[in-house]
């Protein structure tokens, strides 16, 4: 089972293209990091994949379903994405409800079981009861995310999703992602904390301007940090240590 873009442009202005001739692939068990700076399309990317965008140009086959040809009804069997604000998708009176939407709707088996275990991965599990707006804004990001693993699909795309937590629902992200990984679910997660996911990411995606730079294996990126510099980033404090010490060595 694969995501895939071929070629794919959109833009909202005819004369300011947003993404120009965007190929790749994406299996389940990737974890594809999608970086680059403001405004070069990592959001709408995500639109793209459940269909509420369609492409200009190319296609984006999603298990082989064309998103210009099936309705995100559809597509939500095969892929859930989140978004960055947590207020643009919060409806229901509480959290459990919230969790349970997905899979009630996509009328899945054992909703009850997946609902427990997306609770228990995100550590919501006390707070089924609550009403999702008596939660931080840390914790409604969770509740976004467990949603999603709810849902069941085998690819889930995450628009920023550790911003804004605190160290403990950090380390809750970090234990969630590694279980995800481990029932080989595919991930696309746009990020500008590499310090947190590089080390997760399987595959990484660089835009810029538009373009894709780059997209491979993220060890290359340790070796050749000019391809983060080519899209206004920088190689986080720590992995730039570790090569500066690895150097002496």
């Amino acid at each position: 089972m694969t995501i895939e873009f071929r070629n794919v442009s959109f833009h909202y202005d005819r004369n300011r293209p947003l993404i120009n001739e965007l190929s790749f692939t994406c299996g389940t068990g990737d974890f594809l990091l999608v970086v680059g700076q403001n405004g070069v399309g990592k959001s709408t990317l995500l639109k793209l994949l459940n269909g509420i965008l369609k492409p200009i140009a190319g296609q984006v086959l999603v298990n082989g379903l064309d998103t210009a040809d099936h309705p995100t009804s559809r597509l939500a069997k095969e892929i859930c994405v989140t978004f960055q604000n947590p207020a643009d998708q919060i409806f229901a009176s509480t959290i459990r409800k919230e969790v349970e939407f997905a899979p009630r709707n996509l009328r899945l088996d054992n909703v009850d079981h997946l609902v427990d275990k997306a609770l228990s991965l995100c550590a919501l599990e006390s707070l089924s009861s609550h009403h999702p707006y008596d939660l931080p804004t840390a914790q409604r990001k969770l509740l976004t995310i467990a949603s999603a693993i709810a849902s069941g699909a085998p690819f889930l795309a995450f628009d920023e999703p550790s911003a804004g937590l605190s160290q403990v629902e950090r380390t809750v992200f970090e234990r969630l992602t590694t279980a995800l990984k481990n029932d080989a679910r595919g991930m696309i997660v746009v990020s500008h904390d590499l310090g947190l996911l590089l080390r997760y990411a399987t595959k990484i995606l660089v835009l810029a301007r538009g373009q894709m730079i780059y997209c491979g294996d993220p060890n290359a990126i340790l070796e050749r940090e000019k391809i983060l510099r080519q899209a206004g980033l920088r190689l986080p404090l720590p992995f730039r240590l570790e090569k500066v010490l690895g150097a002496k060595r």
